[in-house]
């Protein structure tokens, strides 16, 4: 009897030092795995201005994780959704805006890989034109969760999007997540 209390010793002291092992190592393969993409992200990028005698700005895009309406679905799907602006003057308010050549058009293009499910694709945003202080056009990138890696382009031009047009492009790598 007291052979088979010594084995039930030995066998529960070599099970508590395996699960002190892994505690504190914690827990071999999970230890070793990458933190997962914040859901959401800041990137500036510079460009050119389309109107010669203006000067060069900076554009600041957010990037975020959410959701979205493609046409014709009755539900939300996990989207990368844009935001952001530049350093530019705003124009003064009033009734009547001014007139003159200072306009510009603008385009936005998300090319992207979801690294989670190997997927890739392109979108492409609404197009503004004639703008006196060009802003991100709506955009809606349906990845799919994951962790996703992107390059925005943001096209400018003057008055027209396709009117010298100058690109500012940056990159970024977000968690998309269920909607």
């Amino acid at each position: 009897m007291s052979n088979q209390l010594l084995r039930r010793g030995c066998a529960a002291t070599l099970a508590a030092v395996g699960l002190s092992t892994a505690v504190v190592t914690g827990g071999g393969a999970v230890a070793n795995a990458q933190p997962a993409p914040p859901t959401s992200t800041n990137m500036t990028c510079g460009s050119a201005n389309p109107l010669f005698w203006a000067p060069s700005f900076t554009w600041t895009i957010r990037a975020s994780s959410g959701a979205s309406l493609r046409p014709g679905a009755d539900a939300l799907e996990p989207a990368i959704l844009l935001s952001g602006g530049n350093e530019l003057p705003v124009p003064p308010g009033g009734l009547i805006p001014s007139i003159g050549v200072n306009w510009y058009g603008t385009r936005v293009l998300v090319d992207w890989h979801n690294t989670t499910t190997g997927a890739t694709g392109r979108s492409v945003s609404d197009e503004t034109a004639f703008q006196q202080y060009p802003g991100i056009p709506i955009n809606r990138t349906w990845t799919g969760t994951g962790a996703v890696d992107f390059t925005v382009t943001v096209e400018t031009g003057a008055g027209l999007r396709f009117i010298n047009p100058q690109k500012a492009v940056c990159k970024g790598t977000i968690s998309v997540v269920p909607a």
